[in-house]
């Protein structure tokens, strides 16, 4: 396996040493970031909006501080994926990756980003829950979310079903990105 993709980032990291070691691409930091969403699954049905203005930043449960990114910092998501638990603290889940925990309904359902019109991402949830510890699903178009512009985040549920409610349905969102910050 080749290497040269961890080589050029490094070069990018020495050129950089002067301003702090922070690697830039002219005027723009670059910094990995993962953002995450924990979400209670339970009973939900048709099409559920993850975030919105109210969405607030919590240790544990996200990262993501309302449906806009701050001025100066958009996110190129790389890569996608979904964790599962059944614990009753959203905060303190067992992430697990045993996909016959979740309800057929949830692995039924689609899940969009989408940004000024534009569907970033939209794909089958069964595609982002492929054995989640060792790789994140790969996104070849690099969709990029940028700051201070309102985004959607939802899950579309087939019609005519909903997520049982007889136990606690968890998932985690977990997108892993570049922050670009100017």
């Amino acid at each position: 396996m080749s290497r040269r993709t961890e080589l050029a980032s490094a070069v990018a990291t020495i050129k950089a040493k002067r301003n702090g070691g922070v690697p830039k691409v002219g005027q723009v930091e670059l910094t990995d970031k993962t953002l995450y969403l924990n979400v209670a699954v339970k009973g939900q049905a048709g099409i559920v909006n993850l975030v919105d203005v109210n969405t607030r930043r919590e240790v544990g449960v996200t990262n993501i501080d309302g449906n806009k990114l701050n001025a100066g910092r958009d996110y190129i998501i790389d890569g996608v994926r979904v964790l599962w638990g059944q614990d009753v603290n959203l905060k303190a889940q067992n992430w697990g990756t045993t996909k016959s925990l979740l309800p057929a309904e949830f692995l039924g359902a689609e899940f969009r980003i989408k940004q000024g019109g534009t569907v970033l991402v939209d794909m089958p949830i069964t595609d982002l829950t492929i054995d989640p510890f060792v790789a994140f699903r790969s996104l070849s178009t690099s969709p990029l979310i940028r700051s201070n512009m309102e985004f959607e985040m939802e899950i579309e549920y087939p019609k005519g079903v909903s997520v049982p409610v007889d136990k606690d349905y968890n998932v985690r969102f977990e997108f892993r990105a570049h922050q670009a910050k100017r």
